[in-house]
């Protein structure tokens, strides 16, 4: 009897034993699952490298209306022409470990910032160079966004980057140097803090000068119907009626287009109306844009087209900007999209990737006619000779354009039948 339980014993010791080995084992492929994991977030989230090269930057697109053979005697409406938009152009001055900007809803962001620099900078940038340098590869909408921190204007997209003045400033020297050239500038404010508005902002732009101009002096269309209102004064400048002579002074001139915002989610001071916002144009009643939030080729090329459908059956040609916008942002819609996230590593280098597949699209040049502004992240990528070819497709549009114009007496209906 003791001998059968001392076996009994014993068999229990072992599986105990065993058991002790067996939960060792677990917590043990646990824990080096917890440190891959810790390790790889760690790296991923504060890896500050952003994959992807400069891209071009031989300058040789800093003419791309002006030479165009019977462009002023065509004379072209502004929302007609073709052009290359930069999103964000002004956020290669990013850098990992700048302030995060006030804008609201920015909370989580400085929260999350000392664990996730790298992360949060990998999804801030999206361009490489400056904006004279895209300006100079091609670009011609030009999207910025700017902030006001700490008594000073910023470039901004999550994170702050260098003084906006410099960013205006490479804008005015790209118009000093190019006559005929047209440049479409959108300025979209993040946070305005506590004292500043939309109208002491458009005040402190006239004081930004180069040579003696501001960027008021490349105005050359008269006072604007900011919201393309009926109701509006008569008389005011409606983007639709805008053309290439107006902007650029029959050539002679570089011109520039202004568009922002009325901001009226964000909080502004009481301050006096700026006369230069009445040469504004509002970019929500005047632009036809949208949002493509999702990752993944085939989804974000079923998007475009739905877009450009849509676009194209209620003939917004005949008094809207159209602007295809296809950079496609994080997104947690699906199991695959957060993958998709994270595989991409960095804006840029997502934009690397997809303009490319954009391009080469079946449907690219019908989107071109119908929404001229073909706008990107990364838009002088030398990835499968993305700036290159993205020029020569705009270019050939244009020419297209002006034979049309020309030779059909400038009825832009033509254009889109």
């Amino acid at each position: 009897m003791r001998t059968v339980l001392l076996s009994s014993e014993r068999e229990a010791a072992i599986e105990r034993r065993c058991k002790r080995k067996r939960t060792a084992k677990i917590v043990a492929a646990v824990l080096i699952v917890v440190v891959a994991f810790t390790l790889f977030f760690a790296i991923v989230l504060n890896a500050k490298g952003l994959g992807v090269g400069t891209g071009n930057t031989d300058g040789a697109y800093g003419t791309v209306l002006a030479n165009i053979e019977g462009i002023t005697e065509a004379d072209p409406r502004i929302i007609d022409i073709a052009m290359l938009g930069a999103h964000d152009a002004n956020t290669a001055s990013l850098a990992a470990g700048n302030p995060i900007d006030n804008k609201p809803g920015s909370d989580l962001f400085k929260q999350l910032y000392p664990v996730s620099a790298g992360f949060q900078y990998r999804m801030a940038v999206t361009q490489a160079v400056s904006p004279y340098q895209l300006l100079m590869q091609g670009v011609r909408f030009v999207h910025f966004k700017y902030t006001y921190y700490d008594g000073e204007w910023y470039a901004s997209h999550s994170i702050i980057g260098r003084e906006f003045e410099e960013d205006v400033k490479d804008v005015l020297r790209f118009l000093a140097d190019h006559p005929g050239e047209v440049v479409v500038l959108l300025l979209q404010s993040t946070s305005f803090g506590e004292d500043q508005s939309l109208h002491t902002f458009h005040d402190w732009l006239e004081g930004v000068t180069l040579d003696g101009k501001n960027i008021y002096d490349y105005v050359h269309y008269d006072k604007v119907n900011v919201f393309d209102s009926e109701f509006a004064e008569e008389g005011r400048v409606r983007l639709r009626d805008l053309h290439y002579n107006d902007v650029t002074e029959n050539g002679a001139s570089a011109g520039v287009v202004l568009l922002d915002r009325r901001e009226w989610d964000i909080v502004q001071a009481e301050t006096e109306e700026s006369a230069h916002s009445d040469y504004f144009f509002d970019v929500d009643s005047t632009l036809a844009h949208q949002w493509h939030s999702r990752m993944g080729e085939d989804v974000l090329l079923e998007e475009i087209e739905d877009y450009a459908v849509e676009v194209s059956a209620l003939a917004l040609y005949r008094w809207k900007l159209r602007v295809n916008q296809t950079q496609a942002s994080l997104s947690v819609e699906s199991f695959g999209d957060v993958m998709r996230d994270i595989g991409a590593w960095s804006l840029l280098k997502f934009a690397e990737k997809y303009n490319l597949t954009l391009l080469e699209s079946e449907n690219f040049d019908n989107w071109l006619r119908i929404m001229p502004v073909f706008q990107v992240d990364f838009a002088n990528s030398d990835h499968g000779d993305f700036n290159r070819r993205v020029n020569e497709k705009i270019r050939a549009r244009n020419e297209e354009i002006v034979r049309i114009l020309g030779e059909e007496g400038g009825n832009y209906e033509n254009l889109y039948l």
